[in-house]
């Protein structure tokens, strides 16, 4: 499944990123598949995000692969790609973006469409936004010469936007910006090493955030530090990023999985928040389960719920707050493959719902304010997306499938060996089995920034892979297909 987002349309069927490797699907209200439509992984490297217009209109977001960067090594330059397509994934008005930057890596995680149906798409990995208009044309472009990259944009009932970013050991980061892409202030908070996540906005003077109040300082899977327990964390702001109240949700014994999809929020229909996590697996830094809560408007816990299988581990990708009163969201079941669940409005699911004892506290965080200086400048090409087919999507109804017989095999069993390692930068992976379809490979640094990603065909055996350009330093391969997961780390010396 692609990490699109999930949106409900007026039919009452839902535009997802079901599809077979990248691609978009409709479903129908109990979840069957109606419709789905792919892309080849070429010059486009995966659709990242799709948002919606009108019930027949989206924009969607990626990276195209198509200049060389004149960084020393060359290599393949990842460029935003912004476009648009229908409900049935036909796509037209697509481009990709140079910017004006000495960087070779720009893949766009996300977008926002703002009231005059502009698009302003952003990274998490490299520190970049960007707004166009209708039409594509560049309204303005920045870059920041820093470690970090954007979680969200949210545009405010007068127009100005409020950024969420995750930077460097500035910790939580919220931006006020003009519809120009001006700063009119920057603030950082829960110091050193918080997470932005997510955002609802009451008004031009009120929204409130959700995020970790702590990250992992290595991608190592599976050691947890010692002295790593962050606490998911809600707080509000006034129009000028001053603190208004600030709670902190912990669940011993589990640690909260903060990398990936992070957490989201959403207003529920009586104007109260709710709010998705992922728990993480116990001592590993994996993910377990989905954790959905309801609060009051002063962040208060109404109810908790969170669900899967025993020994089953699953990481989230989307939200949605339904029409219903409901909740959907959707990602990565190692086990069992992509999965996608539809809640009542209560949160519960009609199988395998679990409880996990969540402890609040309130958190005093105090505001620092800086300065952001970014090199602006991009310029419009045209781009082009190339239709496949794959395989029919197979929908498992998860309360309908027996246990297995035998224990499920947990997520530190590794399916690749690296050889040789350490090495000097140039080794192979070697896979147990065959891979099955829908496969590729992501490399991560030590501090968990994803530097690249790369489809694997089916039935390969090995993987030659050159890591030489960035240096000496341990990292983490981690292979994702149907069936799950694995990591395998990488000495480079």
């Amino acid at each position: 499944m692609n990490k699109c987002n999930l949106h409900e349309l007026s039919s009452g069927n839902y535009f997802t990123g079901i599809a077979g490797n990248s691609g978009t699907g409709v479903l129908e209200p109990l979840g069957n598949v109606l419709h789905t439509q792919s892309y080849k992984i070429d010059t486009i490297l995966f659709l990242q995000s799709v948002k919606k217009y009108t019930d027949n209109e989206f924009a969607f977001v990626g990276e195209y692969m198509k200049d060389t960067c004149s960084i020393s090594p060359p290599n393949l330059v990842g460029n935003p790609l912004i476009g648009r397509m229908d409900s049935l994934g036909n796509t037209y008005g697509v481009h990709y973006y140079s910017m004006n930057a000495p960087s070779c890596g720009f893949l766009c995680r996300d977008l926002e469409v703002t009231s005059n149906n502009d698009v302003i798409a952003w990274g998490s990995e490299s520190f970049f936004a960007l707004r166009v208009d209708a039409v594509g044309a560049v309204q303005w472009a920045k870059w920041f010469d820093h470690e970090g990259g954007f979680r969200f944009f949210k545009e405010l009932p007068g127009g100005d936007l409020i950024a969420g970013i995750n930077m460097d050991t500035a910790g939580v980061v919220v931006a006020r910006m003009d519809p120009q892409g001006n700063f009119l202030w920057c603030k950082s908070y829960i110091r050193p090493r918080g997470m932005i996540a997510d955002c609802v906005v009451e008004s031009d003077d009120a929204f409130v955030i959700t995020g970790y109040t702590d990250s992992t300082a290595s991608n190592d899977p599976f050691t947890l530090p010692p002295n790593y327990h962050p606490k998911l964390f809600m707080m509000k702001l006034n129009g000028s990023g001053e603190v208004q109240w600030c709670k902190g949700y912990d669940n011993e014994p589990y640690r909260w999985y903060v990398r990936a999809g992070g957490a989201f929020m959403a207003r529920t229909l009586d104007g109260n928040y709710a709010v998705l996590a992922n728990l993480g697996w116990e001592g590993y830094n994996i993910p377990y389960r989905p954790f959905l809560m309801k609060t009051d408007q002063n962040g208060d816990t109404l109810w908790t719920r969170s669900a899967g299988r025993h020994n089953f581990a699953y990481e989230i990708w989307n939200f949605l707050a339904c029409s219903d009163g409901g909740f959907m969201y959707d990602g990565q079941g190692y086990e069992l493959g992509a999965y996608i669940f539809k809640t009542d409005s209560l949160g519960y699911l009609p199988c395998y719902n679990q409880w996990h004892e969540v402890v609040i506290s309130d958190l005093f965080p105090t505001d620092s304010s800086f300065t952001l200086t970014s090199i602006d400048g991009a310029v419009m090409r045209p781009a082009f997306v190339t239709d496949t087919v794959y395989d029919p999507v197979e929908v498992i109804e998860p309360c309908a499938t027996s246990a297995p017989a035998q224990p499920t095999v947990r997520p530190d069993k590794r399916k690749m060996s690296v050889r040789p390692n350490p090495n000097t930068g140039r080794f192979t992976v070697a896979f147990t089995d065959p891979l099955a379809a829908e496969t590729y490979y992501s490399v991560f640094d030590t501090m968990g920034k994803l530097l690249y990603q790369r489809p694997l065909p089916q039935g390969k055996t090995t993987e030659e892979v050159d890591l030489s350009r960035y240096g000496r330093g341990s990292y983490v391969i981690r292979c994702t297909d149907r069936v799950g997961v694995c990591y395998e780390r990488v000495v480079v010396e």
